[in-house]
């Protein structure tokens, strides 16, 4: 059995079930290498403030890797790194999905802005009042997204599939400063260049002193491969994208058989 200290976990798809809940199996296993020893972090696609009221509802308290890598923080929201898109290539990219009408979101530090007056991210509408409390702020429409943008505090630009992908694409592939990665089929998300969860893992690690031979990591689809090849045990999920199991070292059960816990069970307790 490998040593394991540090395990890094996608949230949807992977340690949520398809009916976006964290089964009991996967609380025990999280619980039990905490009590282990084993620091259990949260990488994932969504911002940090989503994450942290996520395990508030579970009773969690974990590190987390938010926007693909962009933010890290502790248990206490604290920031121990961050990674932005230079000013000029977000302007660039919000401008050319301003003129081929694509829907958006813009993550920005302890901010979100849509990319119209009447587009609402879901955070907002379920739990905004939560976030809103933790000193995060929504923002609505592109002349809001573009002076965020221009401060030079965005994560990550989440383009929506209201205009077919492979336009936006070919838009927004050649510009200097980010990088493209997919969550899923209908998605395109707009990264920092050089920035990408394999880089956030990494920035946890090595802020707690592990090596990335001691490190796990689990994921589902495109966003994930980085840290999967990056661990030294990086465990795909049954459910997730062929290019995903591909870069794993193991494959797990699909998240409704709570392949997250078994894969814990397994390798690390």
């Amino acid at each position: 059995m490998p040593l394991i200290r540090l395990i890094a976990t996608d949230v949807d798809g992977t340690l949520l079930n398809s009916q976006l809940k964290i089964p009991d199996r996967n609380l025990r296993a999280i619980h039990a290498a905490q009590e282990k020893g084993i620091t259990v972090a949260i990488s994932s696609g969504r911002f940090p403030e989503n994450v942290y009221v996520l395990l508030q509802d579970y009773g969690l308290c974990c590190p987390i890797i938010g926007t693909n890598g962009a933010d890290v923080i502790d248990e206490k929201l604290n920031r121990l790194s961050e990674a932005c898109i230079a000013p000029d290539a977000a302007l660039y990219a919000l401008r050319e999905l301003i003129r081929l009408g694509s829907d958006y979101f813009m993550f920005a530090r302890q901010a979100i802005c849509t990319s119209r007056e009447t587009r609402k991210h879901h955070s907002e509408l379920s739990f905004g009042d939560r976030i809103r409390a933790l000193g995060f702020t929504y923002y609505h429409g592109p002349e809001e997204a573009l002076t965020l943008a221009g401060l030079g505090i965005a994560h990550k630009i989440f383009v929506c599939d209201n205009v077919p992908l492979n336009r936006v694409r070919e838009a927004l592939g050649g510009i200097p400063g980010i990088d493209l990665t997919q969550s899923s089929a209908n998605n395109i998300e707009v990264m920092p260049q050089g920035v990408d969860k394999g880089i956030g893992v990494r920035a946890l690690a090595d802020a707690l002193g592990i090596p990335m031979d001691q490190v796990m990591t689990l994921g589902d689809e495109g966003n994930d491969i980085p840290m999967l090849r990056a661990a030294g045990y990086g465990i795909a999920m049954a459910n997730g994208s062929a290019e995903a199991k591909a870069a794993a070292k193991y494959v797990t059960d699909t998240n409704d058989e709570c392949g997250f816990a078994k894969a814990i069970e397994r390798f690390a307790l």
